[in-house]
């Protein structure tokens, strides 16, 4: 996360304080999610999730005029892959399940916003936005699987090789949107 705050800035022509705090907040859950026991786990998940509301705004922003059937259309596979998952984990939760559907809620909106952005002008900036927060799905995805469900060798590898792909691809697009304006 370091690298890719200095990356930002020096490639930045403009500062987005939205994409600096969601990166800030990233950075924070990140060392959380180091600790060991469920309280770090849950404070990493909390600063995680704030992250992901700095990120929803920095979307949001962009967005003109929602219409309907563009957010119906936006929100089908996060709703969808969102129920399949939390059928999946929702017996092995325990006490975790409602700051972990909480999270996935927030996520998702995440995933919708910025498929709804694409959906109203698609350019490569957007789609790169869209698939970074595809992959920082399938980053938590992995991971909820590997703590809650069944866990693999090879997870913590794959979690982190998508998680770091995700934040880079959303890092180009807060870059993409200095240099538009």
């Amino acid at each position: 996360m370091v690298t890719l705050f200095w990356y930002y800035n020096t490639h930045k022509k403009q500062t987005n304080n939205y994409f600096l705090l969601g990166l800030f907040f990233s950075f924070l859950g990140d060392i959380l999610l180091m600790g060991k026991g469920q309280l770090f786990f849950v404070l990493g998940l909390l600063f995680f999730l704030t992250a992901h509301v700095f990120y929803i705004i920095l979307v949001s922003k962009n967005l003109i005029k929602i219409k309907l059937n563009q957010l119906v259309i936006a929100s089908i596979p996060y709703v969808a892959f969102f129920i399949v998952l939390l059928n999946i984990l929702y017996d092995s939760l325990g006490v975790m399940k409602i700051p972990v559907i909480i999270y996935a809620i927030t996520i998702s909106i995440f995933g919708v916003f910025s498929l709804l952005l694409y959906l109203q002008k698609k350019t490569k900036a957007r789609l790169i936005l869209v698939i970074g927060v595809v992959t920082f799905v399938i980053s938590d995805t992995v991971l909820a699987l590997n703590l809650f469900y069944k866990s693999q060798t090879y997870f913590p590898l794959l979690i982190m090789m998508t998680y770091v792909t995700a934040q880079f691809l959303i890092c180009r697009f807060a870059l993409n949107l200095n240099t538009k304006k």
